[in-house]
Protein backbone atom coordinates (compact mmCIF):
# COMPACT_ATOMS: atom_id res chain seq x y z
CA UNK A 1 0.00 0.00 0.00
CA UNK A 2 2.66 2.20 0.72
CA UNK A 3 3.96 2.25 -2.80
CA UNK A 4 0.84 4.03 -3.88
CA UNK A 5 0.50 6.69 -1.59
CA UNK A 6 2.98 8.87 -3.48
CA UNK A 7 0.93 8.53 -6.20
CA UNK A 8 -2.06 8.94 -4.79
CA UNK A 9 -0.81 12.13 -3.31
CA UNK A 10 0.47 13.03 -6.53
CA UNK A 11 -2.77 12.93 -8.32
CA UNK A 12 -5.12 14.21 -5.83
CA UNK A 13 -4.89 18.17 -6.62
CA UNK A 14 -6.53 17.32 -9.83
CA UNK A 15 -9.67 17.23 -7.91
CA UNK A 16 -10.35 20.47 -7.61
CA UNK A 17 -9.85 22.01 -11.07
CA UNK A 18 -12.64 19.56 -11.60
CA UNK A 19 -14.71 21.16 -8.62
CA UNK A 20 -13.75 24.14 -9.74
CA UNK A 21 -15.29 23.42 -13.04
CA UNK A 22 -18.25 22.22 -11.91
CA UNK A 23 -18.53 25.63 -9.92
CA UNK A 24 -17.46 28.50 -12.59
CA UNK A 25 -16.90 26.43 -15.66
CA UNK A 26 -12.99 27.71 -15.24
CA UNK A 27 -11.99 26.17 -18.91
CA UNK A 28 -14.12 27.50 -21.18
CA UNK A 29 -12.78 29.40 -23.84
CA UNK A 30 -9.52 27.80 -24.62
CA UNK A 31 -8.47 28.00 -21.12
CA UNK A 32 -8.10 23.94 -20.67
CA UNK A 33 -5.52 24.12 -23.27
CA UNK A 34 -4.09 27.39 -22.10
CA UNK A 35 -3.97 25.75 -18.21
CA UNK A 36 -2.30 22.35 -19.79
CA UNK A 37 0.31 24.19 -22.11
CA UNK A 38 1.26 26.51 -19.30
CA UNK A 39 1.86 23.81 -16.23
CA UNK A 40 3.77 21.35 -18.86
CA UNK A 41 6.22 24.28 -19.24
CA UNK A 42 6.95 24.74 -15.57
CA UNK A 43 6.73 21.37 -14.96
CA UNK A 44 9.65 21.00 -17.38
CA UNK A 45 11.58 23.55 -15.81
CA UNK A 46 11.62 22.75 -12.42
CA UNK A 47 11.42 19.11 -12.93
CA UNK A 48 15.19 20.13 -13.93
CA UNK A 49 15.59 22.26 -10.78
CA UNK A 50 14.92 18.90 -8.91
CA UNK A 51 17.26 16.60 -10.87
CA UNK A 52 19.82 19.18 -10.13
CA UNK A 53 18.93 18.92 -6.38
CA UNK A 54 19.49 15.10 -6.74
CA UNK A 55 22.46 15.32 -8.38
CA UNK A 56 23.83 17.39 -5.95
CA UNK A 57 22.85 14.85 -3.53
CA UNK A 58 20.36 17.39 -1.51
CA UNK A 59 17.14 15.77 -2.00
CA UNK A 60 16.46 12.00 -1.93
CA UNK A 61 13.49 9.39 -2.11
CA UNK A 62 12.81 6.56 -0.60
CA UNK A 63 12.15 3.39 -3.24
CA UNK A 64 10.66 1.55 -1.24
CA UNK A 65 7.33 4.25 -1.28
CA UNK A 66 7.55 4.60 -5.00
CA UNK A 67 6.10 2.65 -7.77
CA UNK A 68 9.94 2.06 -9.06
CA UNK A 69 9.57 3.93 -12.57
CA UNK A 70 11.58 7.07 -12.90
CA UNK A 71 13.52 9.17 -15.20
CA UNK A 72 17.13 10.59 -13.82
CA UNK A 73 16.61 8.65 -10.88
CA UNK A 74 13.48 11.06 -10.01
CA UNK A 75 10.60 8.91 -9.38
CA UNK A 76 7.60 9.31 -12.22
CA UNK A 77 5.22 10.37 -8.55
CA UNK A 78 7.48 13.18 -8.22
CA UNK A 79 6.89 14.58 -11.81
CA UNK A 80 3.07 13.84 -11.26
CA UNK A 81 2.92 15.71 -8.58
CA UNK A 82 5.08 18.84 -10.33
CA UNK A 83 2.42 19.02 -12.85
CA UNK A 84 -0.46 18.49 -10.61
CA UNK A 85 0.30 21.36 -8.34
CA UNK A 86 1.16 23.62 -11.55
CA UNK A 87 -2.14 22.71 -12.90
CA UNK A 88 -4.34 22.94 -9.67
CA UNK A 89 -2.12 26.54 -9.45
CA UNK A 90 -3.78 27.39 -12.31
CA UNK A 91 -6.82 26.25 -11.88
CA UNK A 92 -7.62 28.21 -8.38
CA UNK A 93 -5.99 31.57 -9.84
CA UNK A 94 -8.63 31.37 -12.70
CA UNK A 95 -11.48 30.33 -9.97
CA UNK A 96 -10.51 32.93 -7.66
CA UNK A 97 -10.15 35.70 -10.35
CA UNK A 98 -14.22 34.45 -11.36
CA UNK A 99 -15.20 33.88 -8.05
CA UNK A 100 -13.80 37.56 -6.72
CA UNK A 101 -12.98 39.63 -10.08
CA UNK A 102 -12.26 42.39 -7.93
CA UNK A 103 -8.20 43.96 -8.58
CA UNK A 104 -7.99 46.42 -6.17
CA UNK A 105 -4.99 45.19 -4.12
CA UNK A 106 -2.56 45.00 -7.78
CA UNK A 107 -1.75 48.52 -7.13
CA UNK A 108 0.39 46.81 -3.63
CA UNK A 109 1.62 43.71 -5.69
CA UNK A 110 5.19 45.21 -7.00
CA UNK A 111 5.69 46.58 -3.46
CA UNK A 112 5.30 43.02 -2.23
CA UNK A 113 7.34 41.56 -4.96
CA UNK A 114 10.34 43.90 -4.00
CA UNK A 115 9.65 42.99 -0.11
CA UNK A 116 10.26 39.35 -1.51
CA UNK A 117 13.34 40.23 -3.65
CA UNK A 118 14.70 41.50 -0.39
CA UNK A 119 14.05 38.45 1.03
CA UNK A 120 15.57 36.49 -1.59
CA UNK A 121 18.53 38.46 -1.23
CA UNK A 122 18.76 38.18 2.44
CA UNK A 123 18.71 34.20 2.10
CA UNK A 124 21.00 34.04 -0.35
CA UNK A 125 23.51 36.30 1.74
CA UNK A 126 22.62 34.39 5.09
CA UNK A 127 22.30 30.77 3.73
CA UNK A 128 25.36 30.39 1.97
CA UNK A 129 26.92 27.29 1.04
CA UNK A 130 23.57 25.39 2.16
CA UNK A 131 22.99 25.17 -1.99
CA UNK A 132 19.02 23.90 -1.63
CA UNK A 133 18.74 27.01 -0.42
CA UNK A 134 20.56 29.01 -2.64
CA UNK A 135 19.22 27.44 -5.85
CA UNK A 136 15.73 28.19 -4.62
CA UNK A 137 15.81 31.59 -3.70
CA UNK A 138 18.14 32.42 -6.57
CA UNK A 139 15.32 31.08 -8.82
CA UNK A 140 12.53 32.83 -7.01
CA UNK A 141 14.76 36.60 -6.92
CA UNK A 142 15.45 35.72 -11.10
CA UNK A 143 11.35 35.24 -11.83
CA UNK A 144 10.37 38.13 -9.81
CA UNK A 145 12.88 40.15 -12.00
CA UNK A 146 11.50 38.65 -15.31
CA UNK A 147 8.10 38.90 -14.41
CA UNK A 148 8.18 42.16 -12.71
CA UNK A 149 10.52 44.17 -14.32
CA UNK A 150 11.08 42.73 -17.78
CA UNK A 151 7.37 41.30 -18.78
CA UNK A 152 4.32 43.48 -18.81
CA UNK A 153 1.52 41.05 -18.47
CA UNK A 154 0.47 42.45 -14.64
CA UNK A 155 -1.34 39.94 -12.31
CA UNK A 156 1.00 39.49 -8.98
CA UNK A 157 -2.02 39.98 -6.71
CA UNK A 158 -3.81 37.39 -8.27
CA UNK A 159 -1.36 35.24 -8.19
CA UNK A 160 0.23 35.88 -4.56
CA UNK A 161 -3.64 35.46 -3.64
CA UNK A 162 -3.89 31.81 -5.55
CA UNK A 163 -0.49 31.13 -3.78
CA UNK A 164 -1.84 31.54 -0.05
CA UNK A 165 -4.84 29.25 -0.99
CA UNK A 166 -2.51 26.64 -2.42
CA UNK A 167 -0.45 26.32 0.29
CA UNK A 168 -3.01 24.07 2.16
CA UNK A 169 -3.29 21.20 -0.40
CA UNK A 170 0.63 21.50 -0.54
CA UNK A 171 1.35 21.29 3.26
CA UNK A 172 -0.78 18.69 3.15
CA UNK A 173 0.98 17.16 0.59
CA UNK A 174 4.52 17.46 1.13
CA UNK A 175 3.58 16.95 4.79
CA UNK A 176 2.54 13.46 3.91
CA UNK A 177 5.55 12.91 2.33
CA UNK A 178 8.45 14.25 5.22
CA UNK A 179 6.87 12.48 7.33
CA UNK A 180 6.65 9.29 6.19
CA UNK A 181 10.50 9.53 4.87
CA UNK A 182 9.48 9.38 0.95
CA UNK A 183 10.58 12.32 0.12
CA UNK A 184 13.92 13.75 2.22
CA UNK A 185 16.14 16.63 1.96
CA UNK A 186 19.48 17.03 2.89
CA UNK A 187 20.19 18.95 6.55
CA UNK A 188 23.50 20.84 5.16
CA UNK A 189 21.19 22.15 2.16
CA UNK A 190 18.45 23.69 3.83
CA UNK A 191 18.62 26.67 5.95
CA UNK A 192 16.59 24.15 8.90
CA UNK A 193 13.22 26.44 8.69
CA UNK A 194 10.14 24.08 8.55
CA UNK A 195 6.14 24.24 8.77
CA UNK A 196 5.05 20.70 9.17
CA UNK A 197 8.14 18.98 8.74
CA UNK A 198 8.29 20.54 4.95
CA UNK A 199 11.62 22.61 4.60
CA UNK A 200 10.23 26.41 3.83
CA UNK A 201 12.67 26.20 0.69
CA UNK A 202 10.34 23.61 -1.17
CA UNK A 203 7.12 26.49 -0.34
CA UNK A 204 9.15 29.38 -2.21
CA UNK A 205 10.20 26.85 -5.32
CA UNK A 206 6.54 26.30 -5.62
CA UNK A 207 5.80 30.03 -5.81
CA UNK A 208 8.36 30.53 -8.39
CA UNK A 209 6.99 27.28 -10.16
CA UNK A 210 3.04 29.04 -9.45
CA UNK A 211 4.21 32.42 -10.65
CA UNK A 212 6.01 30.83 -14.17
CA UNK A 213 2.78 28.74 -14.80
CA UNK A 214 0.29 31.89 -14.34
CA UNK A 215 2.67 34.16 -16.61
CA UNK A 216 2.66 31.60 -18.93
CA UNK A 217 -0.82 30.97 -18.71
CA UNK A 218 -1.62 34.73 -18.93
CA UNK A 219 0.88 34.67 -21.93
CA UNK A 220 -1.31 32.07 -24.05
CA UNK A 221 -4.20 33.32 -23.61
CA UNK A 222 -3.04 37.00 -24.36
CA UNK A 223 -1.64 35.04 -27.51
CA UNK A 224 -5.09 33.45 -28.09
CA UNK A 225 -6.75 36.92 -27.98
CA UNK A 226 -4.27 39.20 -29.80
Amino acid sequence: MMKFVFLILALAPLLLPLIFQIDKQIFKDGNLKAAFGASLVATILFSAITVVLYLLGLVSYETQNTLSISFKNIPMEQYLLHFSLNFTGIALYQYLNLRFPKNDLQKYSLAFSNLLLGLCVAFLFFGYPKWYTMLTFATLLLVLLLIEYVGKLRFMYRAYRAFVFMLVPLLIVYGILSWNGTILAAANGVSGLHIVKVPVETLFLFLSALLVSIYMFEFFKSKRAA
